[in-house]
């Protein structure tokens, strides 16, 4: 494959589509900082573990039939290995052990940027060796002339996370780089930084010393303390951008997007966790149903829920592929979280000046 991706619009061409398969709940401290950090330390350890395979069938269903929606559209897909993490265990040497967290979101830990693929270092101790799942798909890439390269490795000690003011500050501190993939909103030569519970400022300034001397401009923000950028600011095509209202108002919008047409809105769906009953905390909000795939300027593939947000992006001409994605809350991942776009038509431009 050539990679080539500058943001999220672009015609896609060639895409990575994630897997329920073994997914399981990590509840250590990392993860409690990342996915649970508004909920009793107590209740959260009670999850540790497999998620129930009705669940994992479910999830699977959806993706497979996310798999063969993109396909029909002339889409190349690709998919990870599976593991087993219930049965690998990982110790680094830096006083943790760990099992592996899932496939569900390959978005997350790998960063692509023109012809580059950029492993990040996540927060999360579950999630250290997950880029291995696509070390296939990696080297074929590689073979195709991508340049594959790799943040620093994090220590992830417990001092790292912090649980005080967490409505206000992000749970994760700045004592090493770290940041996942939707951390960054791209749009072309701008790149737009969330500081969160997912990325932090040495996160930031890594990528500034690495990709502005390459003709990149990176901006960051602090918008709201949780995790990723892409349920709260969706660019979907030049000069407009989808803004949950929840989190985004015209007092703290990001510069770089003051002059683009915006679309505000905050009204999802909420497909909460079928595990609600059984005492599961969803790892994330329920704006999750914002998280949306463009496959060119002009349409997108969505959640079939989605039906209030479906109705808006028609007014600008938006048009929606609904598929069946039912455990978006319950995995933390909707589905832009669950893909990974490799290569789309187009070249690098500035859209923000």
């Amino acid at each position: 494959m050539i990679v080539n991706s500058h943001n999220d619009w672009d015609p896609l061409e060639e895409i990575i589509v994630g897997r329920a398969d073994h997914s399981r709940i990590a509840t250590d401290i990392s993860a409690r900082s990342f996915s649970y950090a508004n909920f009793d330390k107590a209740d959260v350890e009670k999850l540790e573990g497999p998620y129930p395979q009705w669940v994992i069938d479910e999830a699977n269903e959806d993706a497979d039939g996310l798999a063969s929606t993109l396909e029909k559209m002339d889409i190349k897909v690709h998919r990870p290995k599976v593991i087993d993490w219930e049965e690998k265990s990982y110790d680094i040497g830096q006083g943790w052990q760990s099992k592996g967290w899932y496939s569900w979101c390959p978005r997350d830990l790998i960063l692509p940027l023109g012809d580059m693929l950029i492993e990040t270092p996540t927060p999360v101790r579950a999630r250290y060796f997950e880029t291995k799942l696509y070390e296939d798909i990696m080297y074929e890439a590689f073979e195709d002339g991508a340049l594959w390269l790799q943040a620093p490795k994090p220590n992830l000690h417990d001092s790292l996370y912090t649980f005080e003011d967490i409505e206000n500050k992000p749970t994760l501190l700045d004592h090493e780089i770290i940041f996942d993939a939707p951390n960054i909103v791209r749009v072309g030569t701008d790149l737009l930084y969330q500081v969160s519970n997912s990325g932090n400022m040495k996160g930031y300034k890594w990528l500034k010393r690495l990709l502005e001397p390459m003709g990149y401009k990176l901006h960051y923000s602090e918008l709201y303390s949780f995790a990723h950028f892409d349920s709260t600011i969706v660019p979907l095509r030049p000069g407009l951008v989808l803004m949950n209202s929840s989190r985004v108002t015209p007092e703290n919008c990001p510069e770089i997007f003051k002059s683009w047409d915006k679309i505000w809105f905050d009204d999802c769906v909420v497909q909460g966790s079928k595990l609600a009953e059984q005492g599961y905390m969803p790892p994330c909000s329920p704006y999750i149903g914002m998280n949306l795939l463009s496959v060119d300027e002009n349409t997108v593939v969505l959640d079939s829920a989605q039906e209030p947000l479906m109705r808006e992006l028609d007014k600008h001409g938006i048009n929606s592929v609904p598929v069946q994605f039912r455990h978006s809350m319950t995995l933390s991942g909707g589905i832009h979280c669950a893909t990974l776009d490799l290569r789309r038509k187009g070249g690098l431009e500035s859209y923000c000046d």
